[in-house]
């Protein structure tokens, strides 16, 4: 069993959601709004082809109704934007936000909405790769360094400054997934490492859900400790929690868990650190034991989405007790 760092046994706790819902002028503001003052450190939008929120929208729009939010990116879908584009957007949400934006970026997966918008799909290892230099473009364009890139997928030549105005305030980037390469990418240059516990197949028409107990995470963190070497107690550990089921009987829970999901057992869930079940005061916690386990100090939980409903008043009465 690996342990945590003293550095990522002591970071606070960060909290934060994450949504896609295409709420509208004063729906969209009022959430925002109660999402700040239900305790919650981050806001995110994700980024799909489907009837959902642009990402860059929805985060200014929820950065303007609120005081203290910061708001992200969870994660952008690389493939979507050249990285001049993605730094340049994203430079105009740091600024007009004060600094509380923080970058999501993410290699893609969903065959579906690269077929319907006639992107074409390539396999994994080219599309980390096209993430791999895209990364090194956003980062240096919104620190204001030069660029000057002929790489297999991007050129781009440009002096400091020459593209766009960099913002007063650095924008924090979180690399997340699953996989090896995508990890130690993370690990070399993001601000936060991000796990998800699962994995999609080539065309993300099925979900393992690998990596997804308490050895899987230690290996997944292992991966992003040793491409990070020195750096790695400067890099913030975040984890997409997968489900949130507050009961009294956990074992019940977890058994009617897995019967929806397949392909899992309940022990698994039950251990899983993706997965809260139990009592408010239980995950309050479990979420401690993870983070002097793991390290991990920033949680994700989802707002409402395949039919089930927002984990944000539950998690806001789990940040209360931790609070």
């Amino acid at each position: 069993m690996m342990i945590a760092s003293a550095a990522h046994r002591s970071r606070p706790f960060r909290f934060g959601l994450t949504t896609a819902l295409p709420r509208a002028g004063a729906d969209a503001r009022d959430f925002a709004r109660t999402v700040e003052s239900a305790g919650f450190d981050v806001l995110t939008f994700a980024d799909h082809l489907t009837p959902a929120i642009s990402p860059f929208a929805g985060a200014t729009a929820a950065a303007m109704a609120t005081e203290r939010l910061h708001v992200g990116t969870l994660v952008l879908n690389n493939d979507f934007r050249h990285p001049v584009e993605t730094a340049r957007e994203s430079a105009g949400v740091a600024t007009v936000s004060d600094g509380r934006f923080e970058l999501g970026l993410g290699a893609g997966h969903m065959k579906s909405e690269y077929d319907a918008a006639g992107i074409p799909f390539a396999r994994g290892g080219i599309r980390v790769g096209r993430l791999e230099e895209s990364v090194a473009v956003v980062r240096a364009l919104l620190d204001g360094d030069a660029v000057d890139l002929d790489g297999a997928h991007y050129r781009v030549h440009a002096g400091a400054g020459a593209l766009l105005a960099p913002p007063a305030h650095r924008v924090p980037l979180l690399i997340g997934g699953n996989g090896e390469r995508v990890l130690r990418l993370a690990g070399r240059v993001a601000d936060i490492a991000g796990f998800a516990g699962i994995t999609h197949n080539h065309d993300a028409t099925e979900v393992a859900l690998t990596h997804f107990g308490p050895d899987g995470l230690d290996d997944r963190i292992a991966v992003v400790r040793d491409a990070a070497g020195d750096r790695f107690d400067e890099i913030e550990l975040q984890a997409l929690i997968q489900a949130v089921v507050v009961t009294e009987d956990r074992e019940t829970a977890a058994a009617d868990l897995a019967g929806a999901i397949g392909g899992v057992g309940p022990a698994d869930l039950l251990d899983s650190p993706f997965v809260l079940l139990g009592t408010h005061e239980q995950m309050a916690d479990m979420l401690v034991e993870r983070r002097r386990r793991f390290g991990v100090s920033y949680w994700t939980v989802f707002d409402e989405w395949a039919g089930r409903p927002s984990a944000m008043p539950d998690l806001a009465k789990v940040m209360s007790l931790l609070r």
